[in-house]
Parts: structure tokens; sequence; C-alpha cells
């Protein structure tokens, strides 16, 4: 895996080995650098709005910069 693997492709093949969807996710949106991944399960109606920089406002929120 690298920033530069396609995107897609990388997380069917993460999915097919058994890493779950969430895992599956963080991976793109940290190790290939994808800037609009929304996490399963999250809000993710709520972060349509941040399109297509899903990921940083995420990140941001997770580091406590949404209260």
């Amino acid at each position: 895996l690298d920033a530069g693997a396609d995107r897609d492709d990388a997380e069917a093949a993460l999915r097919a080995l058994g890493v779950d969807a969430r895992t599956a996710a963080v991976i793109r949106m940290r190790a290939l650098g994808d800037p609009d991944v929304a996490l399963p399960g999250g809000p993710e109606r709520a972060l349509d709005a941040w399109r297509p920089w899903r990921s940083y406002a995420l990140r941001h929120l997770a580091l406590g910069g949404g209260a």
C-alpha cells in the first residue's frame, strides 16, 4: 500500500483479506491519502457538506476541533 495505489482496488483487496469496513476506510484515509472518506457507521449525511474533504473534517473533529 502506498499513496499512489488505486484506492478502490486497495480497499477491495483489504476487504477480501477480511479487514472490516471501518478499518479499511481508515487505511484508505491515512495510508492512501484519500481526502474524502466517510467512515462507515458515522454521520454520513452530516458530512456531505464537507465533500471532498471529509477525511480532514473527521480528523479535525477527532482531535477535539469540533467542540
